[in-house]
């Protein structure tokens, strides 16, 4: 084994183009020539706080990604640094496994707190994908071997594992490669008549159907699409009805994302089982978890034969821990879920504004600080002019990325494209953005769409050129 390993300063020392090409050759190629066709890799992050990410150019650029939708209370909280810093100092235990957690106890109830009714029992994991496959698991044991059907929309993304991409509408085409689990069926988002149809085709007489379980997402993040008005109340009744668990993904929307702590409380219902990640850990920790009712937990893992039946190895770490209580007691005590409410408003009602301006856009949607912008693809002309290339991904990308390139080079602002719909702009700012930093946005993106967007997609083409 050679011993030429790189160490924390090696890393720290390391130039741009040198970690660029690390990164080619040992983790992604295409997704590394990708962030060079954006733009983002001129320079490197030092330093990230709030809404702004810092530069080694000395630039400061804005963020309207929030990564992903992970830093709904910003980059580098004050008050989770220093319950990081304070539990490190006192060296506690990392991981609770033999003793019960005063820290995961009082999380767990926090959980519960936001909550409605009897959606009071937690299971701690590290991501959304975990979180979902559990929830889908517990609803498989409620419901028993014979009732072996898992109904999902055609809309829906609910993690990259085997089985979740089973059960992800919105993945089904680019995965393609991968054979879906048996007994997973998709209805079109919005429509409980399809979805009840469901429920009845796989009924026997005098049985219940063998629909075992719907996971749904209130909000469908990706394109902001919103259901019919009165849907998840009838999701509600007809899970109900047929004895199927209801499992809510709110891995994107939770923690105020929409302007309510969760997209379902829009809706009044209470689902069975809700999955949530990204912003559970603070950006500091790979978190998630799922909150089931009590019933349903007894009825899958109350005995003491059930009690691990489902387990994970870090479940229970300290730092998570001590992050994710910090994460929902600063949306409270900061009022951010107002604020991803109120500024919300303010924000779709600009691009609504920035649409009559510009034909290019041909939608705006928006539901608190989960927005999106769909522009007409009119640089995808330029793709015969690329030589050799076949890719679907960099004809649709050129629109969207030559925006986002002009508006991350030029006006320092991030924003990015979600992954199963590249004519859409994704805005998923901090929740403590402010009215001014909105304001920044919408003039920066006005000014970009004053330019030929043929031109703005230039650099972006060369770049896919490079070698």
């Amino acid at each position: 084994m050679s011993t030429n390993l790189l160490t924390l300063k090696d890393a720290e020392n390391m130039t741009n183009k040198q970690a660029l090409d690390l990164f080619c050759e040992h983790i992604n190629p295409s997704l590394g020539k990708m962030m060079n066709m954006l733009g983002f890799t001129s320079k490197r992050p030092i330093m990230a706080e709030g809404t702004s990410i810092y530069f080694d150019d000395g630039s400061e650029v804005l963020d309207f990604t929030a990564q992903f939708g992970i830093m709904n209370v910003g980059h580098n909280h004050p008050r989770i640094l220093k319950a990081r810093d304070e539990w490190a100092k006192r060296k506690e235990l990392e991981i609770w496994k033999f003793f019960p957690s005063p820290y995961q106890a009082a999380l767990a109830k926090n959980i519960a707190s936001i909550f409605p009714d009897d959606l009071d029992v937690v299971f701690f994991c590290n991501s959304g994908a975990e979180a979902n496959e559990g929830a889908l698991k517990m609803a498989s044991k409620v419901a028993g071997p014979e009732r072996d059907i898992i109904v999902h929309t055609d809309i829906s993304f609910h993690g990259k594992t085997h089985a979740t991409l089973s059960v992800s509408g919105s993945e089904s085409k680019q995965n393609k490669h991968f054979k879906p689990l048996p007994g997973c069926v998709s209805v079109p988002f919005g429509d409980a008549e399809a979805l009840e149809m469901i429920f009845l085709e796989n009924k026997p007489k005098l049985r219940k159907t063998r629909v075992s379980t719907f996971i749904v997402e209130a909000i469908r993040a990706e394109g902001v699409h919103t259901s019919p008005d009165g849907y998840l109340e009838k999701v509600r009744e007809l899970c109900d009805k047929y004895s199927v668990t209801l499992i809510l993904d709110e891995v994107f929307t939770g923690f105020g994302r929409t302007g309510k702590m969760f997209a379902f409380n829009h809706s009044g219902i209470t689902p069975d089982i809700v999955s949530f990640s990204k912003t559970f850990g603070g950006g500091k920790a790979t978190f998630g978890g799922y909150v089931a009712r009590t019933k349903l937990f007894k009825k899958a893992y109350g005995s003491m034969d059930d009690a691990t039946l489902h387990s994970t190895t870090y479940n229970g770490y300290g730092e998570e821990i001590v992050s994710a209580i910090e994460v929902i007691n600063i949306l409270h005590d900061e009022d951010l879920i107002k604020n991803s409410e109120r500024q919300g408003k303010y924000l779709l009602s600009q691009l609504e504004k920035l649409k009559e301006k510009h034909s290019i856009i041909k939608e705006v949607k928006g539901v608190g600080l989960l927005a999106c912008i769909r522009f007409e693809n009119s640089a995808a002309k330029m793709a015969k002019y690329v030589p050799g290339s076949t890719s679907n991904i960099l004809v649709s990308k050129l629109t969207t990325g030559g925006i986002i390139s002009q508006l991350f080079e030029q006006y320092n602002i991030l924003t990015y494209t979600p992954p199963h719909d590249f004519d859409l702009l994704f805005l998923t700012p901090p929740l403590t953005i402010t009215q001014t930093q909105i304001d920044t946005l919408i003039e920066s993106l006005d000014s970009v769409l004053k330019i030929n967007i043929t031109k703005t997609s230039q650099k972006f083409v060369k770049r896919y050129l490079e070698k």
